[in-house]
């Protein structure tokens, strides 16, 4: 049988859909619409477009705080109030005017100072809606009052006042803290911080009275929650939206619990049925107090008619590169799905610490004609200025691959293996930049099927770039890759004979995107880096604390710079400590230490684009430490560099700091005992000594050499000349010395030449510490050193002392009494020399003969007995020492009786 030939050309055409990085860009700014109201009050709290006639846009803003009493006298202060600004005239905006009475003072009592009025604004057609939701009312007159908030809406010169929560009850359920109007729009018209309320316009302006109390039939609200629920803000903000495109609106309102849960509670309008939508993962979020929610509406539906969902959380905080909580606010995307289903979220962090990001969130429509719908994103409390970010709808494109197959004798239909990756540049384990969106990965496999002789086969696939904070590669093209293989299998013919493939077809294709950059017309960025850097200090002291800091300013006077990042060569002599962040005019990178091979360096991120004119100012701080003798210097290498085609490196900066040892080295010396007195009682010299104490008595000096920094010195010579012979005759005999500390010494001469061994009871001698005042004393008195005596040398060679370490010498010695034979006082001195110090030893000689007392000091001890015994004398006077004791005198009767009789007794009767 004979053997057919078939033969098949296959063709692959894969088609790629190029497509728009979504980046934040400004509207008009060189000639802005600029529009003022008073000071102080909150101008521009909320703002809506009006535009009832179609030809004359207004702008209305909100001012709460406006004291209007100055306009209309009233006993109201700061009653807030909606100004219209017609749009291109700026400056010329007019206060409109809703309400100018003042309280009212019967059985129920409002009171509107202090509303807040205009903190809502809201327009539909010739419809304008303003509320205060501070309002307060008390039904009966009491102290008691509770903000029930009120709206008023304006339709040409008829106005109305609508506040729902008012009423004539005084219980919590049908007043308490509503708040009608923090959150209001039209379709749902109204709701308050814990219930939603709804109700026709028409039934609103045609139901209304001057009563307190207005009945109304179609208004629609949730009731009243049990006590757990209470904090909850249900309706804190509000959004609606057909998500399901049947025709049927949505409500949308966000629940804050006290445990940080975000809840989103969803009514449908035409049912009344309602159910929560519970994200779990904003469990996690630390530190969300409250969360601004806006759903699209029903002109913000991305390209693929599915609605999407923005979530803002001003107050979210996360941990910076220091790993403290910063309050910088997150908005959650969720891309819908279609229907209530939402893809994973997408988080946008803010940047600016307190200021807000995400506390308000508005539909622009498709401002830039790019075929997606865009959002502004506010963030409120910056330190400049009021700012909006602008925010893209999350970039998608669309991967279209076909196939085509020729083939002479093949079978009618042709089974393929079509394998497409996305960002394939990429090497293993990178980022990837773009992913498939049904499976959220960079990778899809099939099996497609292909008519023979018919036309391409083709499938489209949907992809989209991922959040430009996850990645920093902005340059590389965005690559998709597809390859192909045929079944063989299933193409063989009836005997098993197998197609034969044409050579020349590829099997495998790739084109690239681009993503936008702003750079100009072709898309090729060049800046112009420059660099510049300044060292606090010209020489630095090894060991010093303190460290070096090196003052870097970056420059871009071109296009934007991507992955633009200062690299530091850091010398092996410095390590990396941290950025400056105590001053306000440095700016705090965030800076990593790398190690590449054997090279150190510190990564700081620039910005990821350095726009065009962009300046930075930085310091980096480094310790620098000495490691070995040859180190003279240190070199610091910088240089910015960006991932650009061109121009993607600046100036080369190379920074010498001269490396210097600074070491103050103290030297102290004492001598144990300072004086020495002769003779010694009970004590003879000997000719022949054999024990120490035989010389005479000890004496210790002890020479200590400290290091006090801040460098570390690792040579040193300690020279010690010591005095030991006089007139032939030993003067201080050493008998050793000791070191303690790095630290080797030697002598010139020989240690204990006498080979006398210490006696086990020696004589401790006491050590008088006096000074010597007798004037003929120090007139004899001679100083013996190296001038006059001879002299042994001790040098101590000093190794490596860090800062506060020390080295100690000690030296042992015995006077020889022997020598000193003379009646007089001898003060022998050594010299140790790195600084020259003098530790000095005085012998006394006391003579045997005493002096006798000089004359006036007996005159003087005489006088002072003298005086002391007149004083004593004196004192005993004063107390009555001296008086004698006499016996009392009685009456002259008695007197007589003690007179004596003469010649007996004398008796005379009558």
């Amino acid at each position: 049988m004979a053997k057919h030939l078939i033969c098949c050309w296959i063709r692959a055409l894969v088609a790629l859909f190029y497509f728009e990085q979504a980046l934040s860009f400004n509207l008009d700014i060189s000639k802005p619409t600029v529009f003022a109201g008073p000071p102080g009050s909150y101008f521009g709290f909320s703002v809506a477009f009006f535009n009832p006639d179609n030809k004359q846009l207004n702008i209305l803003v909100g001012a709460p705080r406006a004291n209007t009493s100055d306009q209309t006298p009233s006993t109201v202060t700061e009653r807030g109030a909606v100004f219209n600004c017609p749009w291109h005239k700026s400056g010329s905006c007019t206060q409109i005017e809703f309400d100018s009475t003042g309280k009212m003072q019967h059985c129920q009592m409002e009171f509107k100072s202090n509303q807040w009025f205009g903190a809502t604004v809201r327009s539909s057609g010739d419809h304008i809606l303003a509320c205060a939701p501070l309002y307060q009312w008390s039904t009966y007159g009491l102290s008691e009052r509770e903000p029930v908030g009120t709206c008023y809406l304006k339709k040409g010169n008829n106005i109305v006042e609508y506040s729902p929560c008012r009423s004539n009850s005084n219980s919590p359920e049908g007043q308490g803290f509503c708040q009608a109007g923090f959150s209001a729009d039209f379709v749902k018209v109204l709701n308050s911080q814990k219930s939603l309320i709804s109700d026709d316009i028409t039934e609103v302006i045609s139901r209304y009275n001057k009563e307190f109390f207005t009945p109304y039939g179609n208004q629609l609200s949730t009731k009243s929650a049990g006590a757990q629920y209470d904090d909850s803000y249900l309706g804190y903000s509000v959004a609606v939206g057909d998500f399901n495109d049947d025709g049927e609106l949505i409500f949308f309102s966000s629940v804050r619990l006290l445990l940080a849960l975000l809840k989103f509670g969803i009514y449908s309008a035409e049912s009344s049925s309602c159910f929560m939508l519970v994200d779990k993962r904003n469990c996690k979020i630390p530190n969300t107090t409250y969360a601004d929610l806006f759903s699209s509406n029903k002109y913000f539906i991305s390209p693929f008619r599915k609605m999407d969902l923005l979530v803002g959380a001003p107050l979210f905080m996360d941990r910076g590169s220091d790993g403290k909580l910063r309050e910088v606010g997150q908005v959650y995307v969720y891309l819908g799905k279609g229907g209530f289903t939402f893809n994973n979220v997408i988080k946008l962090s803010g940047s600016e610490i307190y200021a807000r990001y995400g506390s308000s969130i508005c539909s622009l429509g498709d401002l830039n004609m790019d075929g997606y719908n865009g959002t502004i994103l506010s963030f409120f409390y910056t330190f400049s200025r009021f700012s909006v970010l602008f925010f893209q709808d999350p970039t998608y494109f669309t991967v279209k691959y076909c196939l085509k197959a020729n083939g002479k004798g093949a079978p009618p239909s042709l089974h393929f293996q079509v394998y497409l990756t996305l960002d394939r540049l990429k090497h293993k384990g990178a980022i990837k930049r773009v992913l498939f969106l049904h499976n959220k990965m960079s990778h899809y496999s099939k099996n497609m099927t292909v008519s023979n002789s018919q036309g391409p086969a083709c499938e489209e696939l949907q992809a989209y770039l991922i959040d430009d904070s996850e990645f920093r590669d902005k340059i590389t093209p965005i690559s998709v890759f597809m390859e192909y293989s045929l079944n063989y299998k299933a193409a063989a013919d009836k005997t098993g004979l197998l197609p034969i493939l044409d050579q020349s077809t590829p099997t495998n294709v790739t084109k690239q995107a681009h993503i936008l950059l702003d750079c100009g017309e072709d898309n090729i960025c060049k800046p112009d880096l420059k660099l510049s850097v300044v060292s606090d200090q010209k020489e630095i002291y090894i060991g010093d604390d303190n460290p070096l800091t090196l003052e870097v300013t970056a420059e871009n006077g071109g296009e934007g710079a991507y992955e633009a990042d200062l690299t530091v060569t850091l010398p092996s002599q410095a390590d990396f400590i941290g950025v400056v962040r105590n001053s306000e005019t440095l700016s705090r990178l965030s800076c990593a230490f790398k190690k590449e091979n054997q090279t150190r360096v510190v990564v700081c991120d620039l910005g990821n684009p350095m726009k065009g004119g962009t300046k930075i100012i930085a310091g980096l701080r480094f310790s620098v430490h000495q490691l070995s003798e040859q180190d003279t210097e240190v070199k610091f290498d910088l240089q910015i560099q960006s991932s650009n085609q061109f121009n993607n490196t600046s100036n080369l900066v190379s920074v010498v700091t001269k490396l210097a040892v600074l070491a103050k080295v103290k030297l102290r010396g004492v001598s144990a005992p300072e004086q020495v007195f002769l003779p010694i009682a009970n004590w003879q010299p000997k000719e022949n000594p054999v024990l120490e104490d035989d010389i005479g008595p000890l004496v210790q000096h002890i020479y200590e050499l400290r290091n006090t920094g801040p460098s570390t010195f690792s040579k040193a010579i300690l020279d010690v000349q010591w005095p030991y012979r006089f007139n032939n005759g030993s003067l201080l005999y050493i008998t050793k010395f000791e070191v303690d500390g790095n630290m080797n010494c030697s002598s010139n001469r020989e240690l204990n030449p006498l080979n006398v061994t210490v006696s086990e009871g020696r004589n401790r001698h006491r050590v008088h510490r006096r000074d010597l005042e007798d004037k003929q004393g120090e007139e004899n008195l001679e100083i013996l050193d190296c001038g006059n005596a001879e002299c042994q040398e001790i040098k101590c060679w000093v190794g490596r002392l860090e800062k506060g370490q020390s080295a100690i010498l000690f030296i042992y010695s015995r006077l020889a009494v022997s020598t000193f034979l003379k009646g007089c006082m001898i003060m022998s001195v050594s010299l140790s020399h790195i600084s020259v110090l003098q530790a000095s030893l005085k012998v006394i000689w006391n003579s045997e003969n005493p002096q006798p007392v000089p004359g006036w000091v007996v005159a003087l001890a005489v006088l002072a007995g003298l005086l002391l015994l007149a004083l004593l004398i004196f004192v005993m006077y004063k107390l009555g020492f001296f008086k004698r004791v006499r016996p009392p005198q009685d009456d002259s009767i008695e007197k007589e009786q003690l007179q004596p009789q003469e010649n007996g007794d004398r008796n005379t009767e009558a």
